[in-house]
């Protein structure tokens, strides 16, 4: 019976060059040794002030999670957070029972991060997931992302604001009356938000002073010079402040077992609604309405909420200081969203439309992602915020709050909370089809014929959406080359895909011991 050489058959196939399998993996790091106290204390305090720039940029609680482990983890070090909207714990060092190492905390204080800045820092998050760097070369590039200058002038930001009114009123109901309604309103809300983003102290007043202002205005002025509804005019100037990602990103995190998290941001959405309603009350209050004096002029057409959409996307390009070179792709990307929800409405209804936007929302930006360049936040956060129904959400708490219209406004709630949920639905299902190696600290382990590789682009969930958030908000990323697990002296080894109810994979990183912002 011939006798076979199983020896010399492994070192040949051994020898073959494998091939590679576009399936996410885990890269496993080894664990640095003799980490002073000091290291683990500066580690800590750099992954919080990571992390704590991650929720400012609208990312969702287990998305900022899994860049806090995986950067840990590129530092040889495993590491246990606990994170909620406003602040998060982080211990890193210690044993697998998560007793021992260095505890350090962060607030999440200042305004919401720029698009500029978003793509500043998702650009420093995927070097430090691709490799280790000085730490002071980390607190540098924090600091300069924070102290980024606008990029253009407060003329030119004010007429943003006008352009994202124009564009959000547009796509509501169009007339030329209306269109120059929405862009006087607008401007003056720009104005106001102009000197009161230079004036902490009058942030928490801003909304109600707001829309006090705006109410008044358009009870007095829309029915004798305009010929329109008031009712019309005074929601698409407030459109800053509509959370519709937060209501979005609150119920993306109840989806996912964050419930801290999504408490949390739903509150202060519906915070914000009822003094956006508040001041719309004052408003009605202080100045009665004129009468219309004659029919209001014809719709536009079918095309102007397109031409609204477009309207959108110039306005955050200027209000929000997108990058120059995301304009052509944002813009495609906003054309893309509307016509899915606008197709899938006629089939299927609304909440479907909403659902299927959300499906393509995740995929869209990271394919966007890797043809631009640019970090998919920055395409991310404004679809996202396309599809949130902020402006439902305030017209119906408005309705049954100033109008006492409890049928209507009661209608209009539900349907606001059948939309968030199709849309946090769909944005779970869209990211759950994105996949991205994650990284765990231990002894590596030996591969086998074939090499897991992470596919190119991959993508954290919305960074919800946010989406969410936004989302939310209103509703992440970070491609591996091949070569990493070389670079870093560990090969990769496979693991098996997420389990359900962890659409983002962090379960993943068990081995670092993550503990849910809950």
């Amino acid at each position: 019976m011939p006798s076979f050489d199983l020896r010399g058959l492994a070192r040949k196939a051994a020898s073959i060059r494998p091939l590679r399998r576009r399936t996410p993996g885990t890269l496993t790091i080894p664990e640095a040794e003799d980490a002073g106290r000091e290291r683990l204390r500066d580690l800590a305090a750099l992954l919080c002030e990571i992390g704590s720039e991650l929720l400012r940029s609208g990312q969702r609680t287990a998305d900022v999670e899994a860049a806090v482990l995986d950067i840990a983890a590129r530092y040889g070090m495993r590491a246990r957070c606990f994170i909620v909207p406003t602040g998060l714990f982080v211990r890193v060092g210690g044993g697998l029972d998560g007793r021992g190492g260095e505890l350090d905390f962060a607030p999440v204080e200042g305004p919401d991060l720029r698009l500029d800045q978003v793509e500043a820092l998702q650009s420093l998050v995927d070097r430090l997931r691709a490799g280790p760097l000085p730490m002071e070369e980390v607190w540098a590039a924090l600091k300069a992302g924070r102290e980024r200058p606008e990029r253009f002038s407060p003329a030119t930001t004010v007429l943003g604001y006008v352009l994202l009114t124009v564009g959000l009123g547009t796509i509501r109901h169009a007339t030329v009356a209306a269109v120059v309604g929405y862009a006087v309103l607008g401007l003056g809300v720009g104005l106001l938000r102009l000197f009161g983003d230079r004036l902490p102290a009058a942030r928490s007043a801003l909304p109600v002073v707001t829309a006090i202002l705006v109410t008044a205005v358009a009870l007095r002025w829309a029915g004798p010079i305009l010929h329109e509804e008031p009712t019309l005019l005074y929601i698409p100037p407030l459109i800053a402040f509509l959370p519709g990602s937060a209501l979005t990103l609150g119920t993306i995190e109840l989806a996912t077992g964050a419930a801290l998290s999504g408490i949390a941001r739903l509150a202060v959405a519906l915070n914000v609604l009822l003094l956006l309603a508040l001041g719309i009350l004052v408003g009605t209050e202080l100045v009665s309405s004129h009468p219309v004096g004659r029919p209001a002029s014809h719709a536009l057409g079918a095309w102007a909420p397109w031409a609204g959409v477009l309207l959108l996307g110039f306005g955050f390009l200027l209000y929000y200081s997108a990058p120059p070179r995301v304009t052509g792709w944002l813009l495609a990307a906003l054309l893309t969203e509307r016509l899915v929800q606008s197709t899938a409405s006629e089939l299927g209804g609304a909440a479907f439309g909403a659902f299927a936007a959300g499906v393509l929302l995740p995929p869209m930006a990271g394919w966007i992602e890797r043809r631009s360049k640019t970090p998919d936040q920055v395409v991310f956060l404004p679809c996202f915020w396309l599809l949130v129904p902020g402006a439902i959400g305030l017209t119906s708490v408005s309705e049954i709050i100033v109008q006492g219209d409890t049928d209507g406004g009661l209608s209009s709630l539900i349907n606001t909370v059948v939309t968030v949920a199709a849309i946090a639905l769909g944005v779970l299902v869209g990211a759950g089809l994105q996949r991205r190696t994650r990284l765990r600290v231990g002894e590596p382990s030996p591969v086998g014929l074939l090499d897991v590789v992470e596919p190119t682009g991959a993508m954290d969930t919305t960074g919800a959406a946010g989406a969410a958030g936004a989302a939310g908000a209103a509703g992440a990323t970070g491609a591996t080359s091949p070569a990493a697990p070389a670079a870093s002296g560990a090969p990769s080894t496979p693991s098996a895909p997420p389990a359900a109810g962890d659409p983002d994979g962090s379960a993943g990183a068990a081995d670092s011991g993550p503990v849910r912002g809950r």
